[in-house]
């Protein structure tokens, strides 16, 4: 599974929306409920899913899907 798909199921679970499909240009101003708190549990799952942990500073410019694919190990 690639890592937008990955990526997927966690935004899927983190914002209740099971169907939801994403793209890399998917952002904040797209869903309603994805807000900074969102942001913070999309984050913390993403590292535990990916085994990495994210930058502090590339945390706080996330706005868009592609900002956390950025960050993530290929």
């Amino acid at each position: 599974m690639d890592n937008l798909l990955r990526l997927q199921e966690i935004f899927r679970d983190i914002l209740d929306e099971p169907t939801l499909t994403i793209s890399e240009e998917f952002s904040m101003a797209d869903h309603e409920d994805w807000d900074s708190v969102a942001t913070v549990q999309i984050v913390l799952a993403a590292e535990n899913a990916f085994n990495t942990r994210l930058p502090s500073d590339a945390v706080g410019s996330i706005r868009k899907v592609k900002d956390i694919l950025e960050q993530l190990p290929a």
